[in-house]
């Protein structure tokens, strides 16, 4: 764990806000600290409270929160003007603590050095000036600086626009979880420490997102998903040989 105070402002940048006068409004970034607990889960709420599909996210455990304030990682708040408009959580696990490296077919990395990018929360009146993947670029520079190279991430299959977001910043598809009893998740993994290379456009495997048992066999056929794409069948997923060139 780095030892960062939450006064000390580690990024600033401007918004656009729906709704309000065309001016871009300035935010700044920092650590949450145990102070920040009740406004951060009053936050969370409004989240939950406001999801088109809640398949899209299932609400961690009570302590989830407090316990990414220090414990077992850190949460990045961006402000307006002191509000809170958007949260971003990084997991540091520790051996003998779950770790999503778990899902990952071996030689696996250990705990120690992975980091979780968990959930990734914007007010709906701040969506659309892309927060998640400014927020993706500021985790994985805490995550590098930690000693920890290996990045995971679980979305809903129900959820294409961050699955986009996150293979746009390099992440690939390794498998498809059931959690929470019915509950469809995507494991995504980043190694920063393999060379990034292109797939081969003409090399993918289209699959609908929506066609589950499909995209499971593909997995079982050692593929990777690696890009969304826009089709006639709707939202699609497209998938790589594992065993090829992959991007970091």
């Amino acid at each position: 764990m780095l030892a960062i105070s939450p006064r000390q402002i580690l990024a600033d940048g401007t918004v656009r806000q729906h709704g309000a006068p065309a001016s871009q409004q300035p935010f700044v970034v920092r650590l949450l600290g145990a102070d920040d607990l009740p406004t951060l889960e009053t936050f969370r709420t409004l989240i939950f409270e406001a999801l088109p599909d809640i398949d899209a996210y299932f609400p961690e455990t009570q302590d989830f929160a407090a316990l990414h304030l220090g414990d077992r990682g850190v949460t990045f708040g961006a402000e307006v003007e002191g509000r809170l408009i958007a949260c971003a959580v990084i997991g540091l696990p520790r051996a003998g603590l779950p770790s999503f490296a778990a899902d990952l077919a071996e030689p696996r990395p250990a705990p120690e050095v992975t980091a979780h990018m968990a959930s990734c929360m914007v007010h709906p009146d701040y969506r659309g000036n892309h927060l998640q993947k400014y927020f993706v670029g500021l985790r994985t520079l805490y995550a590098v600086a930690a000693g920890r190279p290996h990045h995971l991430t679980r979305i809903a299959l129900s959820n294409p626009v961050s699955l986009r977001n996150m293979l746009d910043c390099g992440y690939t598809v390794r498998r498809i979880l059931v959690m929470h009893g019915t509950r469809y998740r995507y494991l995504l993994y980043r190694d920063l420490l393999s060379a990034p290379t292109p797939f081969d456009a003409a090399a993918l495997r289209i699959i609908a997102i929506r066609d589950r048992d499909a995209q499971m066999r593909a997995i079982d056929d050692g593929l990777i998903g690696v890009q969304v794409v826009d089709t006639a069948a709707g939202v699609s997923l497209a998938f790589a040989a594992a065993n090829g060139p992959q991007r970091s």
